[in-house]
Parts: structure tokens; C-alpha cells; sequence
């Protein structure tokens, strides 16, 4: 059985026009004119972002590991959101650890809950801490000795917080940790990217006294760290009018399993995702984020519900806009039928 969404979900993807070039007087040198293309503005200690490839990707992992008892600080300098829309956070992440790995008989993720924390002083509570990503997210651990569904290179999970928390006058100081009382070893807990640097300035530090929750006091300076800085960054997006399209969103069905792909078109899509509503107007994400094309993912028939429910696709920009498919209808399991006496 095989369902399709309407066409309108299929809209035509349009960008913003380039800026036109007037007619320039005879013997005049040309104007140079940008393109109208918004793009968001990344601040972090280190500038160039495609630095941050050690340690998370793969080989040596130095311990750089976030954790229950392990917590990155940094002192980012002040910046300033003049201009932007939404502010994010967000941290490079990877290599999170199956139940048995290093072996491959449990293959689900240990469980875990990755925050990130800002503030203009050293000090982090529930008014300056911000969810970022569960471990079931982040891209698995390669197994030694066999194949591993969910292997994938590091990759940056960011989190919305409001344009107020972030200082233009004074440094943002900034925490990364878990609250997952699993994540207390490199062989169990995601691993962070890091950078080389040759910067001078003490701006980085590992809090090894910690549990569960960001450090405080003394404690946040715990170890300073020189030479590497970890993956933590801001990112800034100005207003936009860009799209994103789910296309050829389909589910068939079988008695047994649920396979559903579909197409997303828009400009620089970082991740897509199926949701699970019940009444269309609250929806669940079922899936981990799937972070390239094609996009297909099967379920077992029984893994959502044996109900009625809906189904629809998602997908995410670099900008955080986000563009949903039209639902299709999973129809109820039908029910087992009592034995006649």
C-alpha cells in the first residue's frame, strides 16, 4: 500500500534575486554589487570552523570526552547581534558509544543528554542552560571488528537561545557537559571536536569536578587547556525569507514494516527527520536526524503504534528554517479476533 501526499506540498523552491546592477556612465570603473544571499555569522575562539577535526571524527581520541564528570568552559570574546534575527549555540560532536561496544551484540546508544550553558560571568544555572542534543543523535562510534547502522563523520547540533543572552560589552563564557550518569569515560561518552591553535590567551578550560550539572566557582576553571580549543560556537542568522521543501514524500506499507523516503529541496539543508502525530496537531519526532540524501528510514509495523496515527517528513536549513511534508494516514493494525467457542 502506498501513500502520497497533495501537490501542494510540492511548491517551487525560490531564492532571493541578486541585487541588479545599474547602468554605470560611459568611462566610469563598474560598482561591485553582492548577491542578497543571507548567511549566518559563526563566532568561536577559533575562525576558521573547518579547523575543528580532531578527535571526533575518528583515531586518537585524547579524552576529550562530554560528560557527567567532564565539562568544557570557554571565554568566548563579546559579540555583538546588531543585525540578526536568532541566536544559537551549539557544540561539534561525535562518536557516541552503543550499549556494548566495543562488541556489537546491543546495538542502541547508551542514553545521555548533552547541554550547553552561556553567560556574560563564570556562572551557569537553569536561567543560562540550554538542552542541545540526545546521544541517540549524534553520530555512532565506528565497531572495530564489524558494521554499525548510524556511523557517521562529527557534526554540529545547535540550540536557539534569545539574542539577549548573548553580551556585545562583556566575554560569554560557555559550558559543555551531560547529565548522563553513563558518560564518565571516553570508551562510554560522545567525544568533542577540537582545534589546533597558537593563541596565548587562557580561554579554555576542563571542569573534572562535576556531577551531572556545570560547574561553579573555583570549579570552572578547574584545568586549564592551551593549544587545543573545543568545538563550541555561536552562530547568527539574520532575517530571511528562504524555504524548504519536503518532495516525493511516500510510506508503504507491508505487514510487518513501515518504509518511508522522500526528497528535500532547499538551500544548504543540514538535517531531515520523520514526525508522528495523532491528531495532527502535536507532532513527535520518531527518527534520529538523518544528515544527507537519499533520505528513506523503515520502521517495524509495531515500533510507532498499532493505532491510526499520521506521518510526515522534515527538514532543516543551515538558516533554521524548516519545511514539512504533507501527512500521509497509517491506518490501524487490524485487530486479532477472539476464538469462536
Amino acid at each position: 500500500m502506498r501513500f502520497l501526499p497533495t501537490l501542494a506540498a510540492c511548491s517551487l523552491f525560490c531564492l532571493p534575486c541578486a541585487a541588479q546592477v545599474p547602468p554605470q556612465p560611459e568611462g566610469d570603473k563598474p560598482t561591485a554589487f553582492a548577491a542578497k544571499s543571507p548567511v549566518p555569522v559563526y563566532r568561536a575562539l577559533e575562525k576558521n570552523l573547518g579547523k575543528y577535526f580532531l578527535y571526533a571524527d575518528g583515531g586518537f581520541n585524547a579524552d576529550w570526552y562530554v560528560g557527567y564528570n567532564n565539562c568544557w568552559v570557554i571565554k568566548m570574546p563579546p559579540v555583538a547581534v546588531s543585525g540578526f534575527a536568532k541566536a544559537f549555540i551549539g557544540a561539534k560532536l561525535g562518536r557516541a558509544k552503543i550499549i556494548s561496544w566495543p562488541m556489537s551484540w546491543d546495538p542502541a546508544p547508551i542514553p545521555g543528554k548533552i547541554y550547553l550553558a552561556i553567560n556574560s560571568a563564570p556562572v551557569f544555572n537553569s536561567d543560562h542552560t540550554y538542552f542541545l542534543v540526545d546521544a541517540n543523535d549524534i553520530p555512532r562510534e565506528p565497531l572495530p571488528n564489524d558494521y554499525l547502522d548510524g556511523v557517521d563523520s562529527a557534526r554540529w547540533f545547535w540550540t536557539e537561545i534569545p539574542l539577549s543572552k548573548l553580551s556585545a560589552e562583556k566575554p560569554n563564557y560557555m559550558a559543555l557537559w551531560s547529565s548522563s550518569r553513563y558518560f564518565t569515560a571516553s570508551s562510554s561518552s560522545p567525544i568533542v571536536a577540537a582545534a589546533k591553535s597558537d593563541s596565548v590567551e587562557e580561554d579554555v578550560w576542563l571542569s573534572r569536578n562535576i556531577k551531572g550539572n556545570p560547574p561553579s566557582g573555583d570549579s570552572v576553571f578547574d584545568i586549564p587547556v592551551s593549544g587545543l580549543k573545543p568545538a563550541i560556537a555561536v552562530k547568527l542568522v539574520p532575517a530571511n525569507e528562504y524555504k524548504v521543501f519536503i518532495k516525493g514524500f511516500m510510506a508503504e506499507l507491508d505487514a510487518d514494516s513501515i518504509t518511508a523516503s522522500f526528497s528535500v529541496v532547499g538551500e544548504d539543508i543540514r538535517a531531515a527527520w520523520l514526525e508522528v502525530s495523532y491528531d495532527k496537531f502535536d507532532w513527535q519526532r520518531v527518527t534520529r536526524y538523518m544528515f544527507k540524501a537519499p533520505y528513506f528510514w523503515t520502521f517495524g509495523r509495531d515500533e510507532i503504534s498499532r493505532d491510526m496515527f499520521y506521518l510526515r517528513a522534515a527538514a532543516l536549513d543551515n538558516l533554521e528554517n524548516t519545511g514539512y511534508s504533507k501527512e500521509v494516514v497509517v491506518p490501524a493494525l487490524p485487530r486479532a479476533t477472539a476464538p469462536q467457542q
